[in-house]
C-alpha cells in the first residue's frame, strides 16, 4: 500500500513540474495572485501556490504541493519548491537544494508536517 502511495505522489509531483515549466517566463507574483495563487512570504521569500493548495497543505491533506518561489526583495522569480506530506516521503535526496543536498523538514521550523526540496540555494 504504501509503495502505491508513492507512486501516486511521484507522478503528481511530475505532473506538478510539468504545469511549472508550462508558465512562461515572465511570470510574476502579482500575475499569479490575479490568478487566484496564494502568495504568502514564508522565511523571507514569496512562496505562491495555485488556486487551493496552500489551504490543501495547511489541512496537511495534500499529499506533494509545488511552489513558484520569488525574492521578496525584487519580485523576482529564484526556483521552485516541492514539499512532501511527512507519510508519503521516502527519504529521497534533494540534490537541487544546495548546501545540504537532502530534503528540510519542515515541523520544527514551520509547524508543517511536510519534508521540502528546493530547486535553488534555500539557505538551510
Amino acid at each position: 500500500m504504501r509503495r502505491i502511495v508513492l507512486v501516486i505522489a511521484l507522478v503528481a509531483v511530475a505532473a506538478g513540474f510539468a504545469a511549472v515549466a508550462a508558465f512562461p517566463k515572465g511570470v510574476s507574483q502579482g500575475q499569479l495572485e490575479k490568478a487566484g495563487w496564494d502568495c504568502p512570504l514564508v522565511l523571507g521569500a514569496i512562496h505562491c501556490a495555485p488556486p487551493g493548495g496552500l489551504g490543501r497543505v495547511l489541512a496537511g491533506t495534500a499529499e506533494t504541493m509545488s511552489f513558484l518561489v520569488f525574492q521578496a526583495s525584487d519580485g523576482e522569480f529564484i526556483g521552485t519548491e516541492l514539499i512532501v506530506r511527512a507519510d508519503v516521503f521516502d527519504g529521497q535526496p534533494c540534490p537541487t537544494d544546495p548546501p545540504s543536498g537532502q530534503y528540510t523538514y519542515l515541523g520544527p521550523i514551520l509547524g508543517l508536517d511536510y519534508w521540502a526540496c528546493h530547486r535553488y540555494d534555500s539557505g538551510f
